[in-house]
């Protein structure tokens, strides 16, 4: 997975912080993982958290890659990308999976503003699709944009 910059600032720093989207709220990181903060020789260890634009595209990936029915509590979260590994790369293929990602990312996901979604064959890669994201977490920002990429079984 990877984020495409749009805009780079003068010094290259185009990093959002929780300073401008308070409104996101913060939380653990995903991958789940631990700071280790050294504090005059004894270490302190937190679970390690994200805030602003970095936990709100963090929860995207979490809805993209979680099975539908696998939250006791919540059985339609996530995106079922997993039904589509044995598929073939046909456009009807790449507009299903860009429509399921796209439901799951309006649905689950209320502090985006989703604009856009495509999923097209990967270049010369056979067994992968990119889909690419474009979203806002303000209506008034520019908006981010996140590719992932799926990988489909190779045609036999």
């Amino acid at each position: 997975m990877r984020r495409v910059d749009r805009r780079r600032g003068a010094d290259g720093d185009d990093r959002m912080s929780a300073v401008d989207y308070p409104q996101v709220g913060q939380g653990w990181a995903f991958p789940p993982r631990w700071d280790v903060l050294d504090s005059e020789g004894a270490a302190d260890v937190m679970v390690a958290s994200t805030a602003g634009a970095q936990h709100v595209q963090e929860a995207l990936v979490i809805i993209l890659r979680t099975l539908i029915g696998s939250r006791v509590m919540r059985p339609r979260f996530g995106a079922g990308v997993d039904r589509y590994v044995f598929e073939p790369r046909t456009p009807e293929v790449c507009y299903r999976l860009a429509d399921d990602v796209r439901r799951a990312l309006v649905v689950g996901e209320p502090r985006v503003i989703v604009d856009s979604v495509t999923a097209v064959p990967a270049g010369t890669a056979d067994e992968r699709i990119d889909v690419s994201i474009e979203y806002r977490i303000d209506r008034h920002r520019r908006p981010e944009s996140l590719v992932v990429p799926f990988f489909m079984a190779g045609e036999a």
